[in-house]
């Protein structure tokens, strides 16, 4: 584990695995209550930044987040081992409601729904996962690649 990594693992609601490498730059923001859980092995490239207002947020073992990454968690985001985050990748499972017209956006309740992202997929440069999506194991989402919830991206018929 790096000295970064192992900074990291002593805070509390964080659990970190062996081997966890951790770049230059991460920023890591836990609520009260909130987990973050980090797999054997997984990489946290520089400049990536893990905000978890609520729920956990797991990355499973040998995944790879590569630099400026972003994860914004309200109620959960599960990364699958052996995940491939590409450069600037956003997963966030929270967004604005549009449902009320008469009522503005800014006053409008989150849409919170937690995000899965199965073992093995590889999303492109500056794909985004959002509220309620699923990305199929094994999935290839390519770059700038918007996923919204709850249809399962990358599944195979």
């Amino acid at each position: 584990m790096s000295l970064r990594a192992a900074l990291l693992a002593r805070r509390r609601g964080v659990v970190a695995g062996r081997g966890v490498r951790v770049g230059r730059g991460v920023r890591v923001e836990l609520a009260p209550g909130a987990r973050l859980r980090l797999g054997d092995g997984c990489v946290l490239g520089p400049g990536t930044r893990v905000v978890v207002r609520g729920g956990t947020v797991s990355i499973g073992a040998g995944a790879e987040l590569d630099d400026g990454c972003r994860l914004v968690a309200h109620a959960g985001i599960t990364i699958g081992p052996r995940c491939v985050l590409g450069p600037q990748v956003a997963v966030l499972d929270a967004d604005e409601s549009h449902d009320d017209p008469e009522t503005p956006i800014r006053l409008q309740p989150l849409r919170v729904e937690p995000v899965e992202i199965g073992a093995g997929a590889v999303l492109g440069p500056g794909a985004a996962v959002l509220p309620g999506a699923i990305v199929a194991p094994g999935a290839r989402l390519g770059a700038r690649t918007v996923t919204t919830g709850p249809a399962r991206a990358g599944m195979r018929s």
